[in-house]
């Protein structure tokens, strides 16, 4: 009986569960993006069983605190009135694995999600090359022959190059040097021309210049102290509020969007229709509680296009029309705790500062294939606060002359 309750209390028993949950249910989701066929058999076997994994987890090694449980008590209800309502699983499991990932190394998580991805994204592309699998290939006058190299859309390619970056730069963080920059803007510059992804070229640019800039002002001996604690007290108070500003500014835009006025109709277009998507869906359908069973037809996995595309790319709208009010409040709420919880960690605020931009376009905001960041809820930080350099670690001393001194 001591050795089953000793099994119970190791926690390491607890993380295998996690990884084989999480393995099984990651590397179904990349494979499905790519253009290797699924069968049924393989999805009948890899969700059900990370599902199970992740449940023992959770019911045998994970004990919440009050405010906790409460919180995951509700986010559970709220995924499940989502599933009755608009039919779809996908916020479940997405609140299964940030539940299950408590007290798991956030570090081990990226590490775990770069592997799989890497490991999947790179088995696509040199089958495409070989003609093992399709390189679908979209032809258009503006932009140029765009290319997928084994994924189902050429911006799906786009959006794991950036991901996978934006994920290893956060690993890295204060190690990052000039190489690893040139590295990724010249990505940036490949995945423009090969696949015409402008918004993943161009988040996977201002990736790369953002990390620059802050290691350059946080660590670079020349910068000035203000300068430091200036830059840090923007990101603090301000970077954890991204998600939510960008959240309302684009439900409110798409809102407001006005089908015959010309200035509305050229911001439209620069977006490619999202505003125009978004819109068309409120008046066809409007927003519940908890969401709604929506016909999404949109591009990927043939050059045919669907003369009938409503694809809404948004994440923000996305939510809010499929998966409801109340979802979409609850995610955002989940991210912003999880940048309160890492507010000493400038590069967790940058990463999901750059989530919330790409999403403002795009639909993979709560995709594990893609983004990870949302584990951060319960898992243990990559970068502990006492070993951050803070505002709170510093003291002002007045003497003949106003200097700053750090204490440690």
């Amino acid at each position: 009986m001591g050795k089953i309750n000793d099994y119970f209390r190791n926690p390491q028993m607890g993380e295998q569960l996690f990884f084989a949950g999480y393995i099984l249910f990651l590397w179904r989701s990349v494979w499905v993006t790519t253009m290797f066929p699924l069968s049924g058999l393989m999805t009948m076997v890899c969700v059900p069983l990370a599902a199970l994994f992740l449940g023992l987890k959770i019911l045998l090694y994970d004990h919440y605190p009050v405010k906790q449980f409460l919180l995951l008590a509700s986010a559970l209800l709220c995924v499940c009135l989502v599933f009755l309502s608009s039919g779809s699983i996908n916020p479940f499991f997405w609140m299964l694995l940030v539940a299950a990932s408590r007290d798991v190394k956030f570090e081990k998580i990226l590490k775990v999600y770069l592997a799989v991805n890497i490991a999947v994204i790179f088995l696509a592309f040199c089958a495409a090359g070989l003609d093992v699998i399709e390189n679908l290939q979209y032809e258009t006058e503006k932009r140029g022959t765009r290319n997928s190299f084994g994924i189902i859309y050429p911006t799906d390619f786009g959006a794991h190059i950036f991901f996978l970056f934006l994920v290893f730069f956060y690993l890295k963080g204060e190690a990052l040097r000039w190489y690893h920059y040139v590295i990724t803007m010249a990505a940036a510059g490949l995945v423009y021309y090969f696949c015409n992804a402008r918004l993943d070229s161009g988040c996977t640019l201002i990736l790369a210049i953002l990390f620059a800039v802050g290691n350059g002002i946080t660590h670079a001996r020349s910068v000035s102290m203000r300068l430091k604690m200036g830059w840090e007290w923007l990101w603090r108070k301000a970077g954890m509020w991204v998600m939510a500003l960008l959240a309302a500014f684009s439900v409110l835009m798409t809102v407001m969007y006005q089908a015959d006025n010309a200035v509305w109709q050229e911001l439209d277009k620069i977006i490619s229709s999202r505003l125009r998507l978004g819109h068309d869906g409120i008046e066809e359908y409007g927003w519940t509680l908890f969401g709604q069973a929506i016909k999404m037809v949109g591009n990927g996995g043939s050059t045919t296009l669907p003369s009938d595309y409503s694809f809404i790319d948004c994440s923000y709208m996305y939510m809010l029309l499929r998966h409801g009010v109340g979802f979409l409040v609850l995610m955002v709420v989940i991210f912003t705790i999880c940048c309160y919880k890492n507010r000493h960690d400038l590069y967790f605020l940058y990463a999901v500062a750059l989530v919330s931009v790409n999403c403002v376009i795009a639909h993979h905001i709560i995709q594990v294939e893609y983004n990870p960041f949302a584990l951060a809820l319960l898992a243990q930080c990559v970068r502990r606060p006492e070993g951050a350099w803070s505002l709170g670690q510093l003291r002002w001393r007045r003497s003949g002359r106003n200097c700053v001194t750090v204490q440690r």
